[in-house]
C-alpha cells in the first residue's frame, strides 16, 4: 500500500499523455514593478502592498521551487535571505538572523494558509518531510522577521512563516508526479485540481515518500568494537505519506490535511544502544480548518476562522541497562480546537483599523515515558487549558508618502502567570515611488511549552513554575527598486532577548538565558523579463551570550552568503537553476567550531519535451562536501550527506 502511488504513476509516465494549460497564480514572472504592488494576501494583517507593510518581507513562488529545485520546505527556507538550516539526522531546524537552538523551531511561527501549524506540545514548526504540505503544492512562502511579526504572538518570537497552497485551477486537471535520487529515495504524487463555471474551486492530493538513506554512517563518539565502530548500518530509513484537500466556495474555503512520518535515528546521542534498528520516531500531525471571508462593504470586510488540529508522536529508544536491552517509549498526543474574528476596515479616512480575537482550547497535551519490560513509568502528565489573544492595529497615513503603523496585542496562556502586553511600530516613508524607508520596533514573548514545562517533573519529580520568554526587536530597512527589474533591500537590526529557557547549572531547566543580537542584511535581485534571475543576499549577524560576558554563542554564524541564478536555454526549451549557499562556522557546545561550508545546488527543468510533461534533473552538493552539522549529546560534529541526484517527472492531463 505504501508504494501503489509511486508505482501508479511510474506506469502512468510510460505512456503519452495529453494535458490542458495549467492556469497558475505563479507571480514570480512578474516584474518588480509589478510585484511591488501585489498585496501580501495571506499575511491579512500585513495586508498592504509589500513596500508599504510595516516590515520585511521575502516572498518565495512556485516557479522559484521548480527552478531551483527543492525537494522540501527545508530547502526553500534554506535559500531565503536571513534563514538557514540545521539537520540532526532526526528533524531540521531552522535558524534566523544568527539565532538556532535546534528548539524544534517552536521559536518561529509555522502557518499554512494562516493557519498556525506549531503543535501544542514541543510548540514543533516542521519543515522537512515531517512538515504537512507537499512542496508541489505550494503556491508561495512569505517569511517576516521579528520586527513585523508581534501582532501574530507567541510562537512568532524571531519571525513567521506562512506558506500558501495552489488552488485547483492552477492544476486545472489530474497530475502525477514520481521521482528518484540517491540512497534509495523515491517519491510519488496523485493530485486533481479544478476551478468549476460556479467558481467552486478544489485540490486534493495524495503522496508517499521513501528513502532507505545512508547505507553506513560513520559517529566518531562510538568508534569502538562493542558498537560497530561506530558505523551504524542501514539505520537512516524515512517514510513519509500526506493527504490534503482544499475547497473553495464563494467566501468559504474548507481545508484539511494530515502527514505520517517514520524515521530512524541512527546517532544514539543519549545513551541509547548504538546501531540497534528500532531506534526511531514516528510523528503525525493533522488539521481541519474552515475559513469565512467577506467584504462587508467597499471598506470593511470580515474574516472568522474555525479549526481543530492533532499531534502524535512516538519514539521508541534502546538501552542498555546493567547488561539487559531496555525498550523505552516515549509517547505524546496533542489536541487543540479554536477559532479567530477579524475585522479590517477603512472607515476613517487615512486610517487602515484592524480588530481581532483568537482563541485556542488546549483540550490535551499528554505526555508519558516508560520502560516496557519491566515496566516503570517515569513521567505521565496532562495538561489543559485556555489561549486568548486580542489585538489591534491602526495604520495611520500622515502624509501621502509617510504611514505610521502601531499595534498592541494582549494575550492569555495558561501555561504563565502573567498577561503579556506587546506593541508594535512602524514608520514607513516612500519618498520616490522607487524608494522605501522604515523604522520598526516591537516585542513578543514565546511561552514555555508543555515539554518545558514538564521537564523538571521527568528529571527531578519537580513541578517548576517557569516564566514567558521576552524579546525587542529594533530595524531600519531601506528597499530601491528600479523600472527595469532591480531591487535592492539593506537592513539594520538588533534583538534583545531575555529570559530564555535553558538549562542551569544544576540541571534544571530555567528562565536563565540572555542574548543580544547585532546584524546587518542586503539583498540584491534582479529579473529580465526572457527569465533570467540573478539574486544575492548577505547576512551579518553577532549573537552575544550575555551570561558569558557577551562572548559569541553556539551553533550562530556570523557569515550566511547566498547566490541564486536562472537561466533560460536553447530559446526557453529548458531552465538552469544554481544555488550557492555559504554558511559560516558555528561554535559548538564543548568550544571548538564546526567548519564553514559551501553548498553548491544545480537544477535543469524543461516542459517542452512532450505536451503536458514537466522533467527536472538536480544534482545537490554538487562538489561532494560532507559538511558538518552541530550535533546533540555525545555527538559534537554530525558529518551530512554527500553529493545527491534526483530526477522528477510530472504529468498533468
Amino acid at each position: 500500500m505504501r508504494r501503489l502511488i509511486t508505482t501508479l504513476i511510474l506506469l502512468a509516465l510510460s505512456r503519452s499523455v495529453t494535458a490542458n494549460d495549467s492556469d497558475t497564480e505563479d507571480l514570480t514572472n512578474l516584474s518588480i514593478e509589478e510585484l511591488l504592488n501585489v498585496e501580501v494576501i495571506s499575511s491579512s494583517r500585513l495586508g498592504q502592498k509589500t513596500n508599504q507593510a510595516p516590515t520585511s518581507v521575502s516572498i518565495l513562488t512556485a516557479s522559484d521551487i521548480r527552478t531551483f529545485g527543492w525537494r522540501t520546505l527545508a530547502d526553500a527556507l534554506n535559500g531565503m535571505r536571513g534563514l538557514f538550516t540545521a539537520n540532526d539526522r532526526n528533524y531540521s531546524f531552522l535558524g534566523v538572523r544568527g539565532f538556532e537552538k535546534n528548539d524544534y523551531n517552536s521559536r518561529v511561527l509555522m502557518m499554512i494558509d494562516g493557519l498556525r501549524m506549531n503543535e501544542n506540545i514541543y510548540d514543533t514548526g516542521n519543515i522537512a518531510q515531517e512538515f504537512m504540505l507537499d512542496i508541489d503544492l505550494v503556491e508561495r512562502i512569505e517569511y517576516i522577521p521579528g520586527s513585523g511579526s508581534t501582532i501574530y504572538g507567541a510562537n512568532a518570537f524571531l519571525g513567521f512563516i506562512n506558506v500558501i497552497t495552489k488552488k485547483g485551477k492552477a492544476i486545472n486537471g489530474a497530475q502525477l508526479a514520481g521521482e528518484a535520487g540517491s540512497f534509495d529515495t523515491y517519491k510519488g504524487r496523485v493530485s486533481y485540481g479544478k476551478q468549476f463555471d460556479n467558481g467552486t474551486d478544489i485540490l486534493f492530493s495524495a503522496s508517499h515518500y521513501d528513502s532507505g538513506g545512508v547505507e553506513n554512517l560513520y559517529f566518531p563518539a562510538h568508534d569502538n568494537p562493542a558498537s560497530n565502530n561506530g558505523i551504524a548500518h542501514n539505520m537512516d530509513t524515512e517514510r513519509a505519506d500526506r493527504l490534503f484537500g482544499k475547497v473553495q466556495f464563494e467566501d468559504f474555503t474548507f481545508s484539511g490535511g494530515v502527514v505520517d512520518r517514520y524515521k530512524q535515528v541512527p546517532t544514539a546521542s543519549y545513551g541509547q544502544v548504538f546501531n540497534d534498528p528500532d531506534n526511531h520516531s514516528v510523528d503525525r500531525q493533522y488539521f481541519g480548518n474552515i475559513n469565512y471571508q467577506k467584504a462587508l462593504n467597499d471598506k470593511s470586510s470580515l474574516l472568522l476562522k474555525g479549526f481543530y488540529q492533532g499531534y502524535d508522536y512516538q519514539a521508541k529508544d534502546i538501552y542498555n541497562f546493567n547488561d539487559t536491552r531496555t525498550v523505552s517509549i516515549d509517547k505524546t498526543v496533542g489536541r487543540w480546537f479554536g477559532g479567530e474574528a477579524q475585522i479590517t476596515t477603512n472607515v476613517f479616512d487615512r486610517h487602515r483599523l484592524i480588530f481581532g480575537l483568537e482563541y485556542q482550547y488546549d483540550l490535551r497535551q499528554y505526555q508519558v515515558n516508560y520502560d516496557v519490560d519491566p515496566y516503570y513509568q517515569y513521567l505521565n502528565t496532562n495538561r489543559n487549558g485556555h489561549r486568548v489573544e486580542v489585538f489591534a492595529q491602526d495604520d495611520i497615513q500622515i502624509l501621502d508618502d509617510l504611514v505610521f503603523s502601531a499595534g498592541l496585542r494582549f494575550d492569555y496562556h495558561h501555561q504563565i502567570q502573567h498577561l503579556p502586553v506587546n506593541p508594535r511600530l512602524g514608520l514607513i516613508w516612500n519618498p520616490l515611488s522607487s524608494t522605501t524607508f522604515k523604522l520598526l520596533y516591537s516585542s513578543t514573548f514565546r511561552a514555555p511549552n508543555a515539554a518545558q514545562m514538564d521537564a523538571n517533573l521527568y528529571y527531578f519529580g519537580v513541578n517548576s513554575k517557569l516564566q514567558e520568554e521576552k524579546i525587542k526587536s529594533y530595524e531600519s530597512i531601506v528597499e530601491w527598486h528600479s523600472s527595469d527589474g532591480l531591487k535592492l533591500f539593506g537592513s539594520l537590526f538588533y534583538n534583545h532577548m531575555e529570559k530564555l529557557l535553558g538549562y542551569n547549572s544544576d540541571g534544571y531547566v530555567a528562565n536563565i538565558d540572555h542574548y543580544d543580537a547585532y546584524g546587518a542584511e542586503s539583498e540584491a535581485e534582479k529579473r529580465w523579463d526572457n527569465g533570467r534571475l540573478l539574486k544575492a543576499s548577505y547576512t551579518f549577524s553577532f549573537l552575544s551570550d550575555q551570561l558569558k560576558d557577551g562572548a559569541r554563542t553556539t551553533g550562530s554564524p556570523q557569515n550566511v552568503f547566498k547566490l541564486h541564478y536562472a537561466e533560460p536555454l536553447f530559446n526557453n526549451y529548458a531552465k538552469l537553476g544554481v544555488e550557492n549557499i555559504y554558511i559560516g562556522n558555528r561554535k559548538t557546545e564543548q568550544g571548538n567550531l564546526a567548519d564553514a561550508y559551501d553548498l553548491i545546488n544545480v537544477n535543469l527543468t524543461s516542459d517542452r519535451l512532450m505536451q503536458g510533461l514537466d522533467v527536472s534533473l538536480g544534482v545537490y552538493n554538487l562538489l561532494d562536501s560532507h559538511y558538518q552539522m552541530l550535533g546533540g549529546g555525545v555527538n559534537n560534529i554530525l558529518l551530512m550527506n554527500g553529493r545527491e541526484f534526483r530526477v522528477k517527472l510530472q504529468v498533468t492531463f
